[in-house]
């Protein structure tokens, strides 16, 4: 077969498995939204075959399957080295991307934690997960199989999100607190959009720097350095899904020194050139799509 031809065929079955899948968002209300971004459920009935670039968010992800296939990764690091997981998994926060294997059909289920929160729900510290992928029962133990039957046998896609809801209310350590100098970093404006501010504000704080990077490291999972660095890469994710913008401008807007620079952290953080970036939908900008013109 010639590679165009493959090429196609890729595409094609790509289109088929956007037809064949259903995405649902849900905004969980407080307390739950202090800690949390967003619930989602993915349904799909046919197997999406690419593999993917899972990109970096500098937070942490839940995924719960309702089937009990085995979803494939890789660390880029590490090539050739396949694991898997089933049934659960956290996604601690991400230094750069990793490989994504086949995702099976069936329901998944999803929580996006907010920068520092993960672990209020979680139950650790957030840096202990640090580029890691751990089945959720290996945190909350054997309620993790009943938390699974639940959703399994909830009568509705909402009902099912409203099952995961409570699940992770019921999990908050409270007080919801972050501690004051890692959330004046968050609240910063300007943070991710100038490195050179990271000093300015730990200066702020009165801790030393090395103190501060810790505190930051301890609830973030990344130093602020590197979280900004993410931070600024999720901006230029968004503009590029949704093809409007040249990589010139985009590069200039978020505050690279220039295009060069910009394709020299997309390549560390992604793995591919930004001009091959291809994401699975504009609102997926996370998911590069392996096999697509």
């Amino acid at each position: 077969m010639a590679w165009d031809e493959a090429l196609v065929l890729d595409s094609l079955n790509y289109l088929v498995s956007l037809l064949t899948s259903m995405l649902l968002h849900y905004r969980p209300a407080f307390p739950l939204s202090a800690a949390v971004d967003c619930i989602w459920m993915s349904s799909r009935e046919e197997t999406f075959s690419n593999l993917e670039h899972m990109l970096p968010s500098g937070t942490a992800q839940l995924v719960i399957a309702l089937h009990d296939e085995p979803i494939a990764w890789m660390n880029p690091a590490h090539q050739a080295e396949w694991q898997s997981w089933k049934r659960t998994v956290v996604h601690g926060p991400q230094t750069r991307y990793y490989v994504a294997g086949p995702k099976p059909k069936g329901t998944v289920l999803g929580v996006s934690f907010r920068p520092a929160m993960a672990g209020a729900i979680l139950g650790i510290p957030i840096s202990e997960i640090r580029d890691a992928h751990i089945p959720l029962d290996a945190l909350w133990g054997s309620r993790v199989v009943e938390l699974s039957d639940q959703l399994g046998s909830a009568a509705t896609p909402l009902h099912a999100l409203r099952v995961l809801e409570r699940a992770l209310i019921a999990r908050i350590h409270r007080p919801l607190l972050i501690h004051p100098a890692v959330a004046l970093t968050l609240r910063s404006s300007g943070f991710a959009d100038e490195p050179v501010r990271i000093h300015n504000i730990q200066k702020q704080t009165g801790y030393s720097s090395r103190h501060f990077i810790e505190l930051f490291r301890s609830a973030v999972g990344l130093t602020p350095k590197h979280y900004c660095r993410l931070r600024r890469f999720s901006r230029v994710l968004s503009q590029l899904a949704d093809r409007q913008t040249s990589l010139v401008q985009v590069a200039l807007s978020a505050g690279y020194a220039d295009q060069a620079h910009l394709s020299r952290e997309f390549r560390e953080l992604a793995g591919i050139a930004p001009s091959t970036y291809r994401p699975r939908s504009p609102d997926s900008a996370n998911h590069h799509v392996l096999g697509l013109r």
